[in-house]
């Protein structure tokens, strides 16, 4: 800082963030907070899904195997429940599987 200048104001309270900083916090932490929930959740199952993007409430998710891809659909509203326990307000609504070429599966 040079003499004479005006210091950078220092945040005393957490509302003083809110105003500049709300929506985008806010959309980081929950992305953060959707990505370590997801990995605990799938634990060793992470070599075969990906989670890839999520959108207007919807989670995408590469699979690798048809296996795999079976799994996931049997176990897709359990998961839904599961992550959506950790947000204040649903946020998840259904998981769309996409294969590693890309295509979009039901």
């Amino acid at each position: 800082m040079k003499f004479g200048a005006r210091p950078r104001a220092i945040w005393s309270s957490p509302s003083e963030l809110s105003g500049k900083y709300g929506r985008l916090s806010t959309r980081l932490n929950r992305l953060m907070v959707l990505d370590h929930v997801w990995t605990r959740l799938i634990g060793n199952k992470e070599r075969f899904w990906k989670l890839t993007a999520v959108k207007d409430g919807c989670l995408y998710v590469s699979v690798k195997l048809s296996v795999a891809r079976n799994e996931l659909i049997g176990s897709r509203d359990n998961l839904i429940k599961e992550l959506n326990k950790h947000f204040d307000k649903p946020w998840i609504k259904k998981i769309e599987i996409v294969n590693d070429l890309g295509a979009s599966n039901e």
